[in-house]
């Protein structure tokens, strides 16, 4: 007597396969997602807090916020290695800018009112005001385009550092974020 499994018994331990894969491959990509985009955040602020501590220690000062790189606006061109302009989705809609009093896009942002902008060689594009604040967007303007997923608010420190700014970018740095929360 020959001993083998039935069609059936295949069919239904490929069927129990199938459910389980279905179940876990969603999951398993959502967190590969999740490490990218971390991966990303933490070496564009590594970065950006490099440029800014060279930018101190040349000029010998005691605060970066100060600094004749921030108050000329050649902060990015001087001191961030980058490969062309800055660039943002134009998904984001609107962007309150206390200074101007106006809603205005990230593309009208970075485009004037004294931010300076650049793309890091990672390709994350980022913006930076003469007081030593600005914004991230780790993956320009590929999606999701969400602040808190991909565009941060960032502000550097006395030290040239940046700092926790806001819970979004201390949550991804501590990397306990979830994708599918709308924020």
């Amino acid at each position: 007597m020959k001993k083998g499994f039935t069609l059936a018994e295949v069919l239904i331990t490929m069927g129990i396969i199938g459910v389980v894969a279905a179940l876990t491959i969603p999951s398993m990509s959502t967190a590969y997602q999740k490490r990218v985009m971390t991966t990303q955040l933490q070496k564009s602020v590594a970065e950006l807090s490099q440029a800014g501590a060279m930018a101190l220690a040349d000029e010998m000062g005691e605060d970066f916020r100060k600094s004749r790189a921030l108050r000329n606006g050649d902060f990015i061109s001087k001191y961030v290695k980058t490969r062309g302009s800055a660039s943002f989705a134009s998904s984001y809609g609107q962007w309150s800018c206390p200074n101007c009093g106006d809603d205005l896009s990230l593309s009208d942002l970075y485009s004037g009112y004294d931010y300076d902008c650049g793309k890091l060689q990672m390709g994350a594009s980022v913006c930076v005001n003469h007081n030593g604040d600005g914004f991230l967007d780790i993956n320009s303007a590929q999606g999701p385009n969400l602040e808190g997923r991909d565009l941060f608010m960032i502000g550097f420190g006395k030290d040239g550092t940046i700092g926790d700014y806001d819970h979004y970018l201390r949550s991804v740095i501590r990397a306990d974020w979830d994708l599918d929360a709308s924020h």
